[in-house]
C-alpha cells in the first residue's frame, strides 16, 4: 500500500509535469501570434528557430495557415506536393524538407 509521501511526491510531480506543459502551450501559442503578427517568417520558424523547443513542437500545418497570404487549403496543397505529411512537427523536417518549404513560399534559401 502506498504511503502519504509517495502519494504526496507523486502528485508533486504530476503538478509539476502540467505546470511544464502549461508553459510550453504558452509559448507555442506565442510563437503563432508572432507569426500571424507578421513578426515571424516562415524561415524564422524553419531555420532560425530550430533550436526553440516551443517551435518545434507546433504542427507545419498550422504554422503555415497563419502566414499571409497561404490560408488552409494552399498550406495543404504545399504540404501534399512536398509529401510532407499533414500532423507533420517542425521539429520532425529534414534540412531538405526546410528548403523545399522555403521555394514553395517563395522565399530565398
Amino acid at each position: 500500500m502506498a504511503t502519504s509521501d509517495q502519494i504526496k511526491s507523486a502528485d508533486l510531480v504530476r503538478t509539476q509535469a502540467i505546470a511544464s506543459a502549461l508553459v510550453l502551450r504558452q509559448e507555442m501559442s506565442l510563437v503563432l501570434k508572432q507569426v500571424a503578427d507578421n513578426q515571424l517568417s516562415l524561415a524564422d520558424v524553419l531555420i532560425n528557430n530550430s533550436k526553440h523547443q516551443p517551435t518545434n513542437r507546433l504542427y507545419l500545418v498550422k504554422v503555415l495557415e497563419l502566414i499571409s497570404g497561404i490560408g488552409k487549403v494552399k498550406a495543404r496543397r504545399i504540404m501534399a506536393e512536398l509529401r510532407i505529411a499533414e500532423k507533420c512537427r517542425i521539429e520532425s523536417l529534414s534540412s531538405q524538407d526546410r528548403e523545399s518549404l522555403l521555394r514553395s513560399v517563395g522565399l530565398p534559401v
